[in-house]
């Protein structure tokens, strides 16, 4: 085999690699949940130093009470629900991955 044609292949497999290879990322999937981990900080932060002593649930967000009203077993809604979404998040990263 020539140079010449050994060079050829490499550049077409490498540009068909790089094109199909655009789906699965963990280090910026990795960098996402650190953002949005840092965004729900800061919020929790954010709500705690502006209620200082209040309680959120006297006002308009007092819907929110019944997301930690326990509902059998000490479990909330809020914890079904993020168990749901987080489920939900690694089923699709499986079948991506398949």
């Amino acid at each position: 085999m020539t140079r010449r044609r050994f060079l050829d292949r490499t550049h077409r497999n490498r540009t068909r690699r790089d094109e199909g290879g655009r789906g699965f990322n963990p280090a910026g999937m990795i960098r996402l949940a650190g953002f949005g981990a840092a965004l729900v900080i800061a919020g929790g932060v954010y709500v705690g130093f502006v209620r200082q002593g209040d309680t959120i649930y006297d006002g308009r967000w007092g819907v929110l009470q019944r997301l930690i009203t326990p509902l059998f077993f000490g479990v909330n809604a809020l914890e079904l629900l993020v168990l749901v979404i987080v489920g939900f998040v690694a089923w699709r990263i499986w079948r991506r991955m398949q």
